[in-house]
């Protein structure tokens, strides 16, 4: 069973490296993988991620601080913005 289980996930795998291999070939064909604004929303979903698993991680020892909670939400907001500029300069 664990080797179907297995198997599964693999293919599962392939067929998202697929899957993005012509979501990116489309975003290349649009010139958006050039833009700064791509790279910048980029590092912003990176740096969310390091400081949601962060307060993951902190939040079984101590109250978490509220300027995480503050840094998180802005982080947000900012991606929701950049989202939009995205958009509106490559509507792909």
């Amino acid at each position: 069973m664990k080797w179907l289980v297995t198997l599964a996930f693999f293919g599962f795998c392939w067929w998202r490296v697929a899957r993005a291999r012509e979501r990116t070939s489309e975003l290349a064909a649009t010139g958006i993988l050039r833009s700064p604004l791509y790279w910048v929303s980029n590092a912003l979903v990176a740096l969310l991620l390091a400081l949601v698993l962060y307060i993951a991680h902190i939040h079984n020892q101590l109250p978490v601080p509220a300027f995480l909670w503050l840094t998180a939400v802005t982080i947000i907001v900012a991606l929701l913005f950049l989202r939009r500029a995205l958009k509106w300069r490559y509507p792909v």
